[in-house]
């Protein structure tokens, strides 16, 4: 064959995968079209800003404030995206790389599969693994569209550098695999998996078998030391390294085995049980199988992972649930995925493992299924779209949470069945054709469904959020010309416009809130003092314009108005509040301690400070509170914030449900304030468990000036 036939049977060869690249891309690609805005916050927010900046400076940054550590290579791989001028244009861009990105696993998955399988195997294999849940990621502005198919790519290399070991394949596999781990920390665990490989061949070597062949059971013991020694220096290693290492390997250690355990339950819960059961027992070669040098290194990079994003799972999961909340963290262990169909492939082309293995890869998976808390009542769940497929069951089936647990563990035993048959059926069978074929299309069926419905549930949240959005997403930017803006809000509980209102508006540079609470948004942010008792606060911001949210008002010209949101021009002069309420959430209940400031008095005249309180949304068990409202003159206080120079007025009423009360008093004629305080307050979650809410309320309030005369 000369070198244009070759090169034309190597085409031709391709022409398969590259259909089923482009089939799975035109799939995602339509799935995140239909996806309006970003959800998951800050994570696309800090992505946004570190690649719009590494676009416009070549440098990351955060709100126009240098980035300390290393920005994620997503950032760099988006940063052009910025540079088409409209955001829509640039988000609709950037979620057609990412999906490109992300399906581009098919092609290292394919080669990690032919390793040890033949074409059309491989071809299944790389399939499958393109076509999991985790592919919802694919139109989300996060780290996994890139880090997903790094990591596959990594762990081919990997096993590819075991079977001929070599500076070149080595350094190969180390340089993907420092890519990976730019793109996502925790695929730093692929230099673990590369030198657990490494040291199974040195172990396994010609000479160091020979050296082994001469110990005596003290060397043995010594040997077993030694090795325990270094398990217990290298963890103390991670321990400084790493908080998240050190305080749950000291502090709880049942919940890293726990963690763990659910990640790998949710995983083969979206896949279909299957691969998790078959691959893994295919991982113990039959006896008289012949040995060859690529099995040898796909199971002993395929072991290797295993146990190492499982590990990594489990510390992740527990850290998380000291720190933040309880999480089922199966997206630290979605790069398992291509490991696994492989090993299924591996299963169905040359055999299933041994009978040991495969009873001890039954009791894992029925272990981690049966163990794995479902969570119905949150769809999407954003951590583990393996449960999309329960979320499926529940919402569109109508089965029950029990259930589901009891089909989930039919599908275990269905799962048994198929591996046995696939291991006592003669494989030239039309019998075991037909077990294989149908096993394959049920996994693959399943698989997709799981993943068209956890992108299904992120299109709907998106959808939700972005219908409370005011339009056009960019009326800020329209309005500014692009110039730079300051947002001024209070008790930013829950930012989600704020942040959709910063991603579709550039011009929005920093973020600032009276009463910290912006720290939450992520990001830089500031507190302003009250730099004089008329209102103005320091220090100046120096943008052309002021975004107020939530209760404040400037002393300034307005622009622009939207949904509690109001544009003032600002010149870059310093920010004056003309008045502000602030220790109220968004939809106006406050909690037990509210004020309002009013600074700008000059055409007020006499008259008095108003103040509603009112629970008339509350209508549930009475809890009477206790409302003292008080008044005085603005002053600075001891933290630089505003305060009551001097009481010049009390009122006291006691609150309760369905009803509202008002207060009035005297204003006095310079800059004044009214401070309320509420005891004690509710939750309407403790009151009555089928409601949500469960903050602390008092009551919803309303301030203002009531002129004596007029108005």
């Amino acid at each position: 064959m000369n070198r244009l036939d070759a090169f034309l049977a190597r085409v031709q060869g391709a022409i398969p995968l590259l259909v089923l690249y482009f089939g799975l891309a035109a799939l995602y690609s339509w799935q995140a079209s239909r996806h309006p805005v970003p959800t998951i916050f800050t994570d696309e927010l800090e992505l946004t800003q570190l690649s719009r900046a590494i676009g416009e400076t070549g440098s990351p940054a955060r709100r126009g404030e240098a980035y300390g550590g290393l920005a994620t290579l997503v950032a760099y791989v988006l940063a052009p995206v910025w540079w088409l001028g409209s955001t829509s244009a640039a988000y609709a861009a950037a979620k057609l790389v990412l999906v490109l990105a992300m399906t581009a696993t098919v092609f290292p998955a394919y080669a990690l599969a032919r390793l040890v399988v033949p074409r059309w195997y491989a071809l299944a294999a790389a399939g499958a693994s393109t076509a999991v849940p985790a592919l919802a990621y694919s139109s989300i502005l996060v780290e996994e569209p890139l880090a997903y198919p790094l990591s596959t790519l990594a762990l081919w290399l990997i096993a590819r550098a075991l079977v001929r070991p070599g500076w070149r394949r080595i350094g190969a596999a180390v340089l993907v695999s420092t890519a990976a781990a730019l793109t996502r920390t925790q695929l730093a665990v692929l230099f673990a998996v590369l030198a657990l490989g490494l040291l199974w061949l040195a172990w396994q070597s010609e000479r160091v078998r020979e050296w082994r062949s001469g110990w005596s059971r003290w060397d043995w013991v010594g040997a077993v030391t030694l090795a325990v020694g270094v398990a217990v220096g290298f963890s103390a290693l991670m321990g400084h390294l790493s908080t998240s290492w050190r305080n749950t390997t000291g502090f709880y250690k049942e919940r890293v085995f726990e963690h763990g355990v659910w990640a790998m339950g949710a995983l083969a819960i979206g896949v279909g049980v299957l691969p998790v059961l078959a691959g893994i027992a295919a991982l113990s070669r039959p006896k008289g199988e012949r040995r060859d040098p690529e099995t040898r290194a796909f199971v002993v990079t395929s072991v290797a992972a295993l146990a190492a994003f499982i590990w990594y799972a489990g510390i992740k999961g527990a850290y998380i649930s000291t720190v933040f909340a309880t999480l089922v963290v199966e997206r630290n262990v979605i790069y398992l995925c291509p490991i696994l169909f492989s090993a299924t492939a591996l299963a169905i082309a040359r055999g299933v493992g041994r009978g040991w293995a495969i009873a001890g890869a039954t009791i894992f998976t029925v272990y981690v299924v049966s163990g794995t808390p479902l969570h119905l009542e949150q769809y999407p769940y954003y951590e583990a779209h393996g449960l999309s497929m329960a979320a499926f069951a529940n919402r569109e089936l109508g089965w029950a949470e029990g259930t589901i647990e009891n089909m989930l563990l039919v599908a275990c035993m269905v799962a048994l069945a198929v591996v046995l048959a696939l291991k006592l059926l003669r494989r030239s069978s039309v019998a075991f054709a037909a077990v294989a074929g149908a096993a394959a299309v049920a996994v693959l069926v399943w698989s997709m469904t799981a993943e068209v419905y956890a992108a299904e549930g992120e299109r709907l949240l998106s959808t939700r959020i972005a219908h409370n959005l005011p339009r056009p997403y960019d009326w800020v930017d329209q309005v500014t010309g692009g110039k730079s803006v300051v947002v001024i809000g209070q008790q930013i509980s829950d930012g989600t416009n704020i942040w959709l209102t910063e991603f579709f508006n550039p011009s929005i540079r920093k973020m600032w809130s009276l009463d910290g609470t912006a720290t939450a948004v992520g990001g830089p942010i500031l507190t302003p003092d009250l730099g004089d008792a008329d209102g103005t606060l320091s220090p100046s911001p120096e943008t052309g314009y002021a975004l107020a949210l939530n209760g404040v008002e400037l002393q300034a010209p307005v622009v622009g108005r939207r949904r509690g949101a109001t544009l003032y021009r600002l010149d870059g002069r310093p920010l004056k509040l003309a008045s502000g309420i602030t220790g109220i959430f968004s939809d106006g209940w406050m909690s037990r301690e509210a004020s309002y400031s009013r600074y700008d008095v000059s055409r007020d005249g006499p008259g008095f400070a108003v103040v509603k309180l009112s629970r008339v949304a509350w209508c549930g068990k009475d809890v009477p509170g206790k409302a003292t409202v008080r008044i005085g003159p603005v002053t600075i206080g001891p933290d630089k914030q505003p305060a009551i120079a001097h009481v010049t007025g009390t009122q006291t009423k006691i609150l309760h449900h369905c009803r509202a009360k008002g207060f009035a008093l005297a204003a006095p004629n310079v800059p004044w304030r009214v401070e309320v305080t509420i005891k004690p307050t509710f939750s309407p979650h403790d009151l009555d468990p089928s409601e949500s809410d469960s903050r602390q309320l008092g009551a919803v309030v309303e301030a203002g000036f009531q002129p004596l005369f007029g108005g």
